[in-house]
């Protein structure tokens, strides 16, 4: 029976997982909180196989582990006859699936419905999840399956469980003219707690929420358009700014708004009073989290290719969203990051109004613990002699860059951090032993170098004072400060100030030196290489941040950590560097503001000569 369960709740989840022609979208009300949708699953799935991620299902690893997950099937089939004839059932609706499907979640207030909930909240009991209402859940999907079929199935389904000593109950009924089978345990008479199953129109249905909500669903297609998830203005505008694809997500967040001003006007929910004055509905405020509007996300597999766009939408910038906010300058490809790196990044973005920006948000939140905060900067300020705020973080530009390159010799003593037999002085070797696997270098663009510098190394030598923190050395003619006692623990922090840069060092240096060379000599760039200058040309105008990702590099990473992984668990699936794929891709993203929020998108590129 236990089997039974998770392989149903595993197909179940697939289905959930699976990323709406008009057609469905009309089945589901207009402020439902999440939708995940797909236009033509067998299609979809047939581009993704022959699109860049099918490599990986025709890889020698992929094989290697469905020999082993077929064997372990077979294993537990043994003792369960019937689970064989459940897999060989669930398969044929799986392969009945000939068109959309569409899951979605609403109607979030019915969480705070419980009686059970009420009671503890009044009470002030610890609740677990037994005690929240169930919102509206439905799954639909277009299948080639008829009533017929349906029958059939629950009817197996109830001689299974009923012959293992399960609980189970199965009912009909007639909602708007359509049959509606309801299963699920004996000992829950309510509808609201059971799932309704019912065929129309070609699609299956399952149905959460009780007999209101199937009957919504029943007569949303033929209802007020404006009811319909296709009528809501906001999916229609989030769509239209990033197109449609073949899958979407899209979260509405004003219901959830809604049921947490619901939450924050129930006395047993609400902050104890406390000395700085902070409330639920304050902190909520403060926040932004009221600004939040919707979000969409769209998966295009087209011509072999496969894209993703997402799209925020806010009603203004603030609280913790302010620090998405740009300038609306346009993005700088810096001409000193070296090739042949795992990631970069470059973003227009004003960190001198970081602090302004939490400040402001503090000062919502509790004026006085926004008092408390200020007055403890300040007599730091006082005991190292330098207005921390006005010369170190006033001092910072508009450009922020990152970039990462995979260590060589991180993966050669894995096998000693996934041994058994570690012991306490085999872990005082561990950082000795076993390297980051990435060497990292962050940069920010510096409005007055000079002030910054001077006023960064009083800062650190006022709070440290008489510690000799930094070791310094030179590279090219540029100062560069390292941390002392790192070295044991296998970490390097480095900084240096090099033109109008503050460069932070992550792990070994020979990344640092390297863009420190760069900026004194022009030398061929990672924004020079041929794919991604043609990559380059679908970067919108106006595009403010830049990233991009070399994919054939991360497959050198997995390997070795997933061979040592899967034995680490006892699975000798003997994986060698050439069984994973070698997904020869460069990922190439972007991102801007547009009216009412922030518009990214990705896509993968061919890698040259793969």
């Amino acid at each position: 029976m236990k089997k039974l369960l998770l392989c149903s709740f595993y197909f179940l989840g697939v289905l959930f997982a699976l990323t709406a022609k008009p057609k469905l979208a009309d089945r589901v009300p207009h402020d439902a909180f999440l939708v995940v949708a797909v236009d033509d699953w067998a299609d979809f799935a047939e581009k993704i196989e022959t699109g860049p991620f099918g490599s990986f299902s025709r890889s020698p690893a992929w094989e290697k582990m469905s020999e082993w997950m077929e064997s372990e099937m077979e294993s537990g089939f043994k003792d369960e006859p019937g689970l064989e004839e459940m897999m060989e059932t669930l398969e044929s609706w799986k392969d009945s699936m000939k068109g959309e499907i569409l899951f979605s979640i609403g109607g979030l207030d019915r969480m705070l419905e419980s009686e059970a909930f009420d009671k503890k909240v009044e009470e002030g009991e610890e609740m677990d999840f037994s005690d929240i209402g169930l919102p509206f859940i439905t799954l639909m999907m277009e299948t080639g399956k008829t009533e017929k079929d349906l029958l059939k199935t629950l009817r197996w389904m109830r001689k299974e469980i009923k012959r293992s000593d399960g609980d189970f109950a199965w009912d009909q009924s007639n909602v708007n003219g359509t049959t509606v089978h309801w299963i699920g345990p004996e000992r829950d008479e309510e509808k609201d707690k059971k799932m309704a199953l019912f065929m129309q129109d070609e699609v299956m249905h399952f149905v959460m929420g009780g007999e209101e909500h199937v009957r919504d669903v029943l007569l949303l297609a033929s209802g007020d358009s404006s009811e319909r998830l296709s009528g809501n203005d906001q999916y229609l505008d989030l769509f239209d700014e990033i197109g449609s694809g073949e899958a979407r997500i899209f979260l509405n967040f004003r219901p959830l708004m809604s049921m947490l001003l619901k939450m924050s006007e129930n006395p047993g929910l609400q902050m104890p009073e406390n000395p700085f004055g902070l409330t639920t509905d304050g902190v909520v405020e403060a926040l932004g989290l009221d600004s939040l509007d919707s979000m969409g996300m769209q998966f295009d597999p087209r011509g072999g290719e496969f894209s993703m766009s997402v799209a925020l939408f806010l009603s203004e910038y603030e609280g913790l969203f302010s620090l998405m906010e740009t300038d609306d300058k346009e993005v700088k490809l810096r001409g000193f990051l070296p090739p042949n790196l795992l990631s970069a990044s470059s973003a227009r973005y004003d960190m001198s109004q970081i602090w302004p920006k939490l400040s402001a948000m503090l000062e919502k939140m509790s004026p006085q613990l926004m008092l408390l905060v200020n007055a403890q900067i300040q007599a730091f300020e006082d005991q190292i002699g330098v207005p921390f705020r006005k010369n170190v973080l006033g001092s910072l530009g508009d450009e922020v860059i990152s970039l990462s390159r995979l260590n060589p010799g991180w993966a050669e003593n894995l096998d000693f951090l996934f041994s058994d037999d570690l012991e306490e002085d085999d872990l005082e070797q561990l950082p000795e032993l076993v390297e980051a696997p990435t060497n990292d270098v962050f940069l920010i663009a510096l409005r007055d170098p000079k002030l910054f510098d001077q006023s960064l190394r009083a800062t650190l030598d006022g709070a440290m004072q008489g510690a000799e923190l930094f070791k310094e050395t030179k590279h090219n003619g540029v100062l560069v400060r390292s941390m002392r006692g790192l070295e044991q623990a296998g970490v390097s922090i480095s900084y240096a100030v090099a033109d109008k840069w503050l460069l932070l060092s992550m792990g070994e240096p020979q990344l640092l030196n390297q863009v420190i060379d760069g900026m004194q000599s022009e030398k061929k760039s990672l924004w020079d290489q041929k794919e991604i200058k043609v990559a380059l040309r679908d970067i919108p105008e106006g595009a403010s941040q830049v990233e991009y990702f070399d994919f054939s590099r991360l497959m050198d990473m997995l390997t070795p950590m997933m061979d040592e992984l899967m034995k680490d668990q006892g699975l000798d699936w003997d994986l060698d560097p050439g069984d994973l794929p070698d997904f020869p891709y460069f990922m190439l993203g972007w991102a801007k503001s547009v009216k009412g929020g922030v518009v990214s998108s990705v896509k993968l590129y061919p890698k040259a000569g793969k």
